[in-house]
């Protein structure tokens, strides 16, 4: 049971974090948005100080920092990451260990004013989900042009952040584009809606855990078998690294 004054005080420490956090995101947005002629390689620099910044204001403030296995299975090659989608955090922190990564988003988010702005500086696949087919194949035409330029597919295939307790089906679009295009998908779990929940003001202190499995080669299979390979796996190793005590704070059984 969580007294009411660590979770005053929790609240405190998670307030300074937005204090600091927020102004320079508007900031670096900004700058990003307004950089979208530079070279991909200047884009990416202020990409990569965001993300130094962020975790170390996590980590300074709310005392929320992470570890990573599996950083050996990262192929050298263009391929689609697909990652447990449970917090806001897993956004800014994957990209860390990845070359340029291509964010595949729904339209609407483009039209946000500075975060939608930086997105289409960083090239994201922005989707019209409405469109049914039409928004596949935009998928995978365009996906295919960023891989083959040596960029990463970044997406989320349960499409929303699910928290943790809770499973949504794992969409197929992603398993359609490796099938089509031969790129391998990556498989990430992670614990981090435990420390970051959604919709959450208090970020929890603690280490959160990170695994990369084994690339997924789409040689032989239809986008079924892929997903299906993908998802039981993320979701089995959720599981596996899940702490439970932290669950037992968030009121998760």
């Amino acid at each position: 049971m969580v007294s009411p004054l660590y979770r005053f005080w929790l609240g405190v420490r998670s307030t300074l974090f937005w204090i600091a956090f927020l102004p320079m995101t508007l900031i670096l947005a900004g700058l990003l948005s307004l950089s979208f002629f530079m070279p991909l390689k200047f884009r990416i620099g202020i990409i990569k100080t965001w993300i130094g910044y962020s975790l170390g204001c996590l980590r300074l403030f709310c005392g929320l920092d992470y570890e990573i296995e599996g950083l050996e299975n990262i192929p050298d090659n263009g391929f689609i990451v697909m990652s447990k989608h449970s917090s806001t955090w897993e956004t800014i922190a994957l990209q860390r260990h990845f070359r340029p990564m291509v964010w595949v988003v729904k339209r609407e988010l483009t039209w946000i004013p500075f975060f939608g702005w930086a997105l289409k500086a960083m090239d994201a696949i922005a989707l019209n989900r409405g469109t049914g087919r039409k928004a596949i194949n935009q998928l995978v035409r365009e996906s295919k042009v960023s891989m083959d330029k040596g960029r990463i597919l970044m997406l989320f295939p349960e499409g929303t952040r699910v928290p943790p307790g809770q499973k949504k089906p794992f969409k197929l679009g992603g398993a359609i584009v490796s099938q089509q295009t031969g790129y391998v998908v990556l498989p990430i779990a992670h614990n981090a809606g435990e420390y970051w929940p959604r919709h959450s003001w208090i970020k929890w202190p603690g280490k959160i855990r990170v695994v990369i499995g084994k690339p997924v080669d789409p040689t032989d299979k239809n986008p079924e078998q892929i997903i299906t390979e993908v998802a039981d796996w993320i979701l089995a190793e959720c599981d596996r690294i899940s702490d439970r005590a932290q669950l037992q704070r968030l009121g998760i059984s």
